[in-house]
Formats: structure tokens, sequence, C-alpha cells
């Protein structure tokens, strides 16, 4: 995996379209107060040396059985199928040596992630009746320390995950006010600017250490 300052050269271009906004129902369902439909997201992971990340597409059908795709950045979409329970809104999808592991809550999933050669980390997804209502960000981290940053944008929410090459990794929870961006993680916070529909950039702290982030649209 290349270097984050790789992956902030490639996102400073910084060039999906902003997403319409949608409310959400409650535990266990989508926007349409159902868990059937389709969700779109980011994962980010660390084998302790580097890390990865991409896209994940989770579609859940009538009688709660799971399909979807997983795509690395700059790799090949790898198939997944699992299962969705309703009782407790637990999905669990695999396939290719990816497995991902959460919960359906107020029209997300979110979850751990865990792959080849030793990958772990976080993935997060929201529900969209069609691919543009869920604008997939994904960039990098620097400063005093590096890795991914991937976010999912829908409407004035975000979602998503951080990875560090060193190892470790964490949700990432926020939300999009006009241009401004605020986001939390386990350990700290980062505000940036969406700076085009298409790319968005700031700052993160993380007690003592700080840096910052860039994302742009599509995922390559």
């Amino acid at each position: 995996m290349m270097r984050v300052v790789s992956r902030l050269a490639a996102v400073a271009v910084l060039a999906g379209a902003v997403a319409c906004s949608k409310d959400s129902t409650g535990p266990g369902s989508n926007n349409n107060g159902s868990a059937v439909g389709s969700y779109y997201g980011v994962y980010g992971a660390s084998n302790g040396s580097a890390s990865v990340g991409g896209t994940v597409i989770i579609i859940i059908a009538t009688g709660g059985s799971v399909t979807g795709t997983l795509t690395p950045m700059g790799g090949s979409g790898v198939s997944l199928t699992g299962t969705y329970t309703s009782g407790s809104g637990a999905v669990s999808v695999s396939g290719g040596g990816h497995s991902l592991s959460g919960t359906l809550s107020n029209g997300a999933i979110d979850g751990n992630y865990s792959g080849p050669g030793g990958q772990s980390g976080k993935f997060g997804s929201r529900h969209g009746d069609t691919s543009s209502d869920v604008v997939l960000f994904c960039g990098g981290y620097d400063g005093d320390s590096q890795g991914v940053w991937n976010l999912a944008k829908a409407g004035n929410t975000l979602v998503g995950a951080y990875a560090d090459d060193g190892g470790g990794s964490a949700q990432l929870n926020g939300t999009v006010s006009g241009s401004a961006i605020s986001i939390t993680f386990s350990g700290g916070t980062a505000s940036g600017t969406l700076l085009t529909a298409t790319s968005m950039g700031g700052t993160w702290t993380a007690g003592t250490d700080s840096g910052t982030w860039a994302g742009v649209a599509p995922c390559p």
C-alpha cells in the first residue's frame, strides 16, 4: 500500500455529487422502515505496517439473505454473501478472504472488518435508494501518524473509518453544515471543509497528535 503522502498527493487534486438528505426511522431499519435495501459505505484497515481501504456495498434482501461487493482502492471488486438477523439487527458478510460484521441501526450498518494478510479495521455504510444517494470519499491522513481516511456522505451525515499504517483503526462519524465538516472518532476530533461535491479535507487532533486529512469522490 502506498504511503499516505502519495495518497494525499493524489487527493490534493481535490476534485459523487452532494447527496440528498433522508430521515432515518429507528433501530434495525433503513430510511423506509424496512431492513431491505442497499447500504453504501467504506472501510479502513491495517496489518500493523500498512493501511488499506476501499468501498463496500451491502444488499439485504427479503428473508434476510445478504449479498454485496467489496472493492479495495485500486483493486477489483470481491463478491460477498451473508445473513441479516432481524431481531438483533446483526449483519455478517464474507468473501474472498474479507469479512464484515456489523449492526443495522437508523439506516446505517457499521462494524468490524477483517481481511487478507492480517488486516483488521472498521467499516461504515448508509442506506440509499440509489448509489447517488451516498457519496463515497477515499483518501488519507498525515501528520504525527499516517494512514487511510475514508468517508461516506449521506445528506448532511458522514460515516466511515480510518486506519493507521502502524496499526489501529476506528470509525468516523460526523456532520456537514453548509461546507463545514465536523467529525468525531475514538480519542479525537477532526474538522474540515467540503471543498467541492467531489473533494473534502481538513485537520485532525488526537491527544497531543495532529495532522491533515483529505478525500475525493469517486474512490479510486
